[in-house]
């Protein structure tokens, strides 16, 4: 059997009791921490499972796919993974490779930034397509997370936008500031966005206001920018309580 075994949202505690039995029954337990910042430790789950955790590149999942799935022909093994395990695409061409081998694939769900969001007080159902904002260097500065934006707006519906993994908040809003002028576009300026900032853990922090209130605040990973869309009156009411206050 192959293990999909969510980490969960934040840490070694969010960790499920199904996903723990998984892991006490299985004979390998790998872990992939490429797709997402996770604020847990290694070391604590491996005590807490009482087994030996192997950390996994990128590339020993997508192009060593068949060797993991092969393994779990002949016995049961794990693979860890932040948030909910299908959520990240890459994850999919592992469960592929078991299906073709004939072997079967258990996924243990667990929270996501996905369902988190929902403390911000916007209702799930109008959020449009998500997005995410990646680095940018000298060399490449992609755009397409704002067609994303603008195509949610003209809809009414709300944008998740994901961050490149250890991106702050305040480099998200300067991105987001700097393409906003290029196109000549003014979405952010009379807007007020929200910025989501380690969910589930005890330094969460989500506050609501100006990109440019927000972007003199500075967020560590794992955070998400949400541009809201067409607010109901509750949505209204609920976002006043999360807007920025100076002291934050």
């Amino acid at each position: 059997m192959l293990y999909m075994v969510g980490l969960g949202v934040w840490d070694e505690n969010d960790i499920s009791l199904k996903g723990m039995a998984a892991c006490k029954k299985s004979s390998e337990i790998y872990i992939e921490l490429y797709t997402a910042a996770w604020g847990g430790n290694v070391r604590h789950l491996e005590n807490l499972i009482g087994k030996k955790i192997r950390m996994l590149r990128r590339s020993d999942i997508e192009e060593g796919s068949d060797e993991l799935a092969e393994k779990a022909r002949y016995t049961d093994i794990v693979l860890l993974v932040p948030g909910d395990p299908l959520v990240a695409t890459t994850h999919t061409q592992l469960v592929l490779s078991a299906r073709k081998k004939g072997v079967p694939v258990c996924v243990i769900h667990s929270s996501s930034v996905y369902t988190a969001i929902a403390k911000t007080g916007l209702q799930i159902y109008k959020f449009g397509r998500v997005s995410t904002i990646p680095k940018h260097t000298m060399n490449y500065a992609p755009e397409s997370f704002f067609d994303v934006i603008e195509e949610n707006l003209s809809h009414g519906l709300h944008t998740l936008l994901l961050l490149d993994v250890d991106m702050g908040t305040r480099e998200a809003i300067e991105i987001l500031e700097t393409i906003d002028a290029k196109k000549g576009k003014d979405i952010l300026k009379d807007r007020k966005i929200l910025i989501c900032s380690r969910l589930g853990s005890q330094e969460e922090k989500i506050v609501y206001g100006s990109a440019d209130e927000l972007k003199h605040l500075s967020f560590p990973a794992p955070s998400v920018v949400i541009i809201p869309g067409n607010l109901h009156f509750m949505e209204e009411e609920f976002l006043k309580t999360l807007e920025v206050t100076e002291s934050l």
